[in-house]
């Protein structure tokens, strides 16, 4: 059977409150892109603006799902034996590592540029 998404948008009835919430769960899981790393390219760059003078490496063009990208993340830091974090769909690298990334994402099959 299909699930069938509602357009009632708010209710105070607990029951339709909970269809309501399960429905828009469901929506953001099918708009999740989970491309290929062939079919992705990357811009990393270096920014300080507004990070005392701190030098952090981004990585902005990917379109994978949160699970994906948090083990990506996750994969690149240890690579660089630095810190980092996950903001929406880019990755923030503490330092200005951008030749070592680029050079690990290409292995990866990414296609990278702005370095």
């Amino acid at each position: 059977m299909k699930h069938k998404a509602t357009k009632l948008v708010y209710s105070t009835d607990p029951k339709i409150r909970q269809q309501i919430d399960s429905d828009k769960k469901l929506v953001k899981k099918d708009q999740l892109i989970n491309l290929p790393p062939e079919k992705q390219s990357l811009k990393i760059s270096v920014q300080t603006k507004g990070r005392r003078g701190k030098n952090v490496t981004i990585i902005q063009g990917f379109k994978h799902d949160p699970e994906i990208l948090a083990q990506l993340a996750r994969e690149l830091k240890q690579f660089c034996g630095v810190g980092g974090t996950v903001k929406g769909q880019d990755i923030e690298i503490q330092g200005d590592k951008r030749k070592q990334l680029a050079e690990k994402l290409r292995h990866k099959g990414y296609h990278v540029s702005g370095y």
